[in-house]
């Protein structure tokens, strides 16, 4: 295994050769309906720090705990980038612990790791991957017996339970990213859950930007005040033949070991925005959670009979409130650049520290993240899945024009 305090190496995918079309549909919620009620979540009760973004309250987290030259985050092998900022931001270095194909950890292995460290791993940070908690009894066990502190990465799981709790109450720490559940400009929750209270101190955020106070309240009035116009996506996907294939890709590896270009420095310390907290509190979350649970079921059955795909995850739990649809492509370079040619809104994690992982690699071109929040529209829903019909099963995408004539 690789030295973990080398300088990262990191994959990176330049998709600007590419000439990918603008995403047709929005990957994100862009307006809310109001109510009270829903599922709850620990991240909205007291004691918790409201942050501009996720990534800068987990560095709120890893500065409570001293984290600093010398000391190691273990972050999971498959990643968004950001996660990997706040550690490289203080000094720290990161190491990779490999997953299972489920995206669960590997407890043997992440024990092997522990042991040849030195101890100098201060943290762990655990995601509940597309909003479908972790089992989280064993990996706890074992971070309060070799004294590393569990962050609980809740960026894609807002609300549910895990095997000891709600979501975001098992780690010493948890985060959250609110924004990719409500329509909200911004927003990063840190909590602290007691065990490390004599030791660890929580810092407030220093600082806000009424710049962006003022859009994010702009765009809260539009919300509240505007009635959204239903939005219909004419005409089929243009079938794109085998012949349509991608330019040659920009692939690069880069040696590096300072925080990505999506890591500011002006927002460290920032407060998320008034506008953001309150459409928190006062969305409907029962409106929330069974739309995005419909939206799920209904993606589970348009690629139940697709070739060349999978779904990552084929059922959905009680209780659960997904974030994205994760779905795992046979062919995933020409697949995926003819659905970003189409227009379909697709999410990936191509920026990524190399690693031993084979899960990861293989995962990071080829498992697709398409949106299935509230917001979504019957007509987007539809063109969305004749859009990935189109490039996966042009047979059957023929067929349901033919029956739409």
């Amino acid at each position: 295994m690789a030295d973990a305090l080398d300088p990262l190496r990191i994959s990176r995918f330049d998709p600007a050769p590419c000439g990918f079309s603008p995403p047709r549909v929005s990957l994100l919620p862009r307006r809310a309906s109001w109510g009270k009620g829903g599922p709850e979540s620990v991240f909205l009760g007291s004691g918790n720090l409201f942050f501009s973004r996720g990534r800068y309250a987990l560095r709120a987290a890893l500065r409570a705990l001293a984290f600093g030259p010398g000391d190691q985050l273990l972050v999971p092998s498959y990643h968004c980038r950001t996660m990997l900022d706040p550690a490289l931001d203080l000094g720290g270095h990161v190491a990779f612990y490999p997953l299972m194909p489920s995206l669960a950890l590997r407890m043997n292995v992440l024990e092997r790791i522990v042991q040849g460290g030195g101890g100098s791993f201060k943290a762990l940070l655990y995601p509940h991957y597309f909003g479908f908690p972790q089992s989280l009894t064993e990996v706890a066990a074992f971070c309060r017996q070799q004294g590393i502190a569990l962050i609980e990465d809740c960026s894609h799981a807002f609300f549910g339970t895990s095997d000891v709790g709600p979501v975001g109450s098992a780690g010493d720490f948890a985060i959250a990213s609110p924004y990719k559940f409500f329509p909200s400009e911004d927003g990063g929750i840190v909590r602290q859950n007691g065990r490390l209270a004599g030791e660890a101190r929580l810092q407030l955020p220093s600082r806000r930007d009424w710049k962006r106070e003022a859009r994010g309240g702009a765009s809260l009035l539009k919300q509240w005040l505007v009635s959204p116009k239903p939005v219909v996506l004419s005409g089929a996907p243009h079938l794109l033949g085998s012949s349509v294939l991608p330019p040659p890709a920009v692939e690069c590896v880069e040696v590096d070991c300072a925080p990505s270009s999506n890591y500011l420095a002006s927002e460290v310390g920032l407060y998320g925005q008034y506008a953001s907290a309150w459409i928190m509190t006062h969305a409907d979350r029962t409106h929330l959670a069974g739309a995005r649970r419909a939206r799920f079921i209904e993606w589970l059955s348009v690629v139940e009979a697709l070739p060349r795909c999978r779904p990552l995850v084929r059922e959905l739990p009680e209780g659960v409130v997904p974030y994205m649809f994760p779905l795992l492509l046979d062919e995933g370079e020409a697949d995926f650049y003819r659905l970003k040619q189409l227009g379909m809104p697709i999410w990936r994690w191509d920026d990524m520290a190399v690693s031993e992982c084979e899960v990861a690699s293989r995962y990071r071109k080829r498992l697709i993240h398409l949106p299935c929040h509230q917001a979504l529209g019957d007509s987007e829903m539809n063109w969305m899945s004749l859009a990935l019909r189109t490039v996966l099963s042009p047979v059957r995408a023929d067929a349901s024009r033919s029956a739409e004539v």
